[in-house]
């Protein structure tokens, strides 16, 4: 198990949060064009446009851009699923589980490309589920939709665990996904809810 890259400190002001953020965005293009191997502090400063030593006194190394990559998925992940319960409030479970789905597809399409590098080059950079402050957020909001939604709420993790190999193993994988992906995925939760059929159009 490797030990995940941590920043040297967090930004605190406005400037350095910018810095930062564009340090990250940085990054995270040049793992989408050139993958992993083409990968260096000096490239993601130098797009960034800060120095290397303002790039240093967050980031130690490469890694730890990886790393903060992988948490930032997780927090655009939690802040897309509270956006997609928060359009879908009061429909049905089945519609609501649909809109969460689409969130999920329409996030990862925006990046498939960093996506693959994350999943598939560095999936160790990613903080395990039982220390990920985002992974236990999701959880805790998915179990609280169930709830609400007079489902078991200890099936949460499965849920999450079922959803995000779907995801990434039809979307990420090289190759054309399959024709009605959202339908797709959204049908294999919903059955192992227990939610009932909807009639495809």
């Amino acid at each position: 198990m490797h030990d995940i890259p941590q920043p040297r400190k967090a930004p605190r002001q406005n400037r350095s949060c910018h810095a930062v953020a564009a340090i990250l965005e940085a990054a995270a293009r040049i793992l989408a064009s050139d993958g992993y191997a083409a990968f260096n502090t000096n490239r993601v400063a130098e797009l960034a446009g800060v120095g290397i030593g303002s790039l240093y006194q967050y980031f130690p190394n490469k890694q730890a851009l990886v790393a903060a990559l992988h948490r930032r998925h997780g927090e655009e992940t939690l802040a897309a699923l509270d956006a997609a319960l928060a359009a879908s409030d009061g429909r049905p479970p089945r519609e609501q589980l649909a809109a969460m789905v689409a969130a999920a597809l329409d996030l990862h399409r925006r990046e498939l490309g960093l996506h693959r590098v994350l999943e598939r080059e560095w999936p160790a950079f990613d903080e395990p589920p039982a220390s990920n402050p985002q992974d236990a957020a999701l959880s805790q909001r998915v179990a609280a939709w169930l709830q609400a939604c007079g489902l078991e709420a200890g099936r949460a993790e499965v849920l999450l665990r079922m959803a995000d190999s779907l995801v990434h193993g039809l979307l990420l994988d090289a190759g054309t996904p399959p024709a009605g992906l959202e339908q797709l995925i959204t049908d294999a939760l919903a059955g192992f809810l227990g939610l009932p059929a909807q009639p495809h159009p």
